[in-house]
């Protein structure tokens, strides 16, 4: 650990050393000591909150940014307050909280009115999905294009991944799915590359398999499950998407016939599921123990309409991350 003037452990700096190298729970740790000794400043503060989330802790991941929101307002920050609005409705509808989502999301939309910010192309995203839930596709593909010309715009690689898949999705749903693919396939392109944020990343990796899985893109589905688990392997200490990742390789498991492996690898989900404060229902349905030896004692692929939202108040596709 780095040493602070005086000699003894500066838990801010190590806290920073350990969130660089994705080390998330002692990252976790060390900000939360360092807050102890003196409140962290919005960029400590936000990676604090992103750690939590790693981790699994998802409550203290909502306290810490509604902290942060509040702080910004402080300071007179309308846009980055926005943001925190945008992830605390997003983490609101994860949980099937609408209420709260639809709070978070309105006071953001209100933070921007009449800003050019990158943050109003943040908050187009759950107005496109929205739109998708309502089985509006063509709406909702002008509103993710809206919402990824201001993520090229402003170089925001979390905002043009959101929106253009989101825009695949709606091209799924209006059956054009060679082109839907193309554009989820060029979604992932930024995802591999390490281009996006840790949280966006694991979103889109869950949001793409099952949007592959679908429609029966089963080669693609189970390409973008074996590089999740590589990027999973990777980060020892996280936990929020693990679960998932576990899930989907019993899926894939399952479509192979490998029905064994598949209830082994489910049960692995379950068990991850049990350090979090949030249990995805994917693991719940696979976890059924009614294993039979036989094709029906496991879960079917999904026959949900195609490019379905990936959140929504039901703990749909992205609940499950």
């Amino acid at each position: 650990m780095s040493k602070s003037p005086s000699g003894s452990p500066d838990p801010l700096q190590h806290g920073r050393e350990c969130y660089a190298r994705r080390s998330w729970n002692h990252a976790y740790q060390s900000f939360s000591l360092a807050d102890q000794a003196a409140p962290l400043d919005v960029d400590d503060l936000e990676q604090l909150a992103t750690a939590a989330y790693l981790i699994g802790r998802d409550r203290e991941f909502q306290r810490i940014l509604d902290r942060l929101h509040r702080a910004h307002l402080s300071s007179g920050d309308g846009p980055p307050a926005a943001r925190c609005a945008f992830w605390l409705g997003l983490s609101f509808l994860l949980r099937g909280d609408e209420g709260q989502a639809n709070a978070w999301l309105t006071r953001g939309q209100r933070l921007v009115e009449g800003r050019d910010c990158v943050e109003r192309g943040y908050l187009l995203v759950p107005a496109a999905e929205q739109q998708l839930r309502e089985g509006k596709a063509d709406a909702a593909h002008t509103t993710a294009a809206h919402a990824a010309a201001i993520g090229d715009r402003f170089n925001e690689a979390d905002l043009t991944a959101a929106a253009r898949h989101v825009q695949g999705r709606a091209l799924i749903q209006g059956g054009h799915v060679s082109a839907g693919l193309g554009l989820l396939d060029d979604t992932m392109l930024a995802v591999v590359a390490g281009e996006l944020s840790p949280i966006m990343t694991g979103l889109m990796y869950c949001a793409v398999i099952e949007a592959c899985r679908d429609v029966y893109a089963l080669s693609r589905a189970r390409e973008w499950t074996s590089a999740l688990s590589g990027w999973c392997e990777q980060q020892f200490e996280m936990v929020a998407f693990t679960g998932t990742c576990l899930v989907h390789r019993a899926e894939i498991m399952q479509l192979n016939g490998a029905w064994p492996d598949a209830m082994a690898e489910a049960a692995r989900a379950c068990e991850r599921s049990r350090r979090v404060d949030r249990e995805p229902p994917a693991a719940r349905r696979t976890c059924r123990p009614r294993y039979t030896g036989c094709a029906a004692s496991l879960p079917k692929p999904s026959r949900r309409i195609p490019g379905r939202a990936f959140w929504d108040s039901n703990h749909n596709q992205a609940s499950r991350c």
